[in-house]
């Protein structure tokens, strides 16, 4: 008979979430009108900038169609977890401890090796209301800040 503590892998496929397009295209609008009030021309550059990140946002969260967009997460009973992202390529990594979890919004922060960090905003119409509990509960429990307890890789 196994441990307690034994988890089965806890599958993540998100999908397309409403409330994270209207939370991003909201957000730059701001960005948008608060850079257009500002009185220098030069300052107006930086609309294109949010013009941009808007854009990128979409694609790669909102829509999940860049090649590095996250298709599936798996977290396994190990604590890791593996990536599958658009381009069919699998990543292994490991939870940050910058996740943030509340009953609205669960933003995993993963990384993979030294310098790459993934991140998976996922609202609660992104997954099942069930496994969206699962995965707050689990990561309240075990799962954050397991990354800063951990010796350095």
């Amino acid at each position: 008979m196994g441990s307690h503590r034994e988890r089965p892998p806890l599958l993540i496929e998100p999908r397309f979430s409403r409330r994270l397009v209207t939370f991003v295209a909201l957000t730059h609008t701001a960005a948008l009108a608060a850079v257009l009030s500002l009185p220098l021309w030069r300052y107006r550059l930086l609309a294109l900038v949010v013009i941009g990140s808007l854009v990128y946002h979409l694609y790669v969260h909102g829509l999940r169609r860049a090649p590095w967009s996250i298709r599936s997460a798996v977290w396994l009973a190990d604590g890791s977890w593996q990536i599958d992202v658009v381009s069919g390529a699998r990543i292994d990594a490991r939870l940050a401890a910058a996740t943030y979890v509340s009953v609205p919004l669960v933003v995993l922060n993963l990384r993979s090796g030294r310098r790459r960090r993934w991140a998976l905003p996922l609202f609660a119409d992104a997954l099942d209301p069930e496994q969206l509990r699962r995965l707050r509960q689990r990561l309240r429990i075990e799962g954050v800040g397991r990354e800063a307890a951990s010796p350095a890789a």
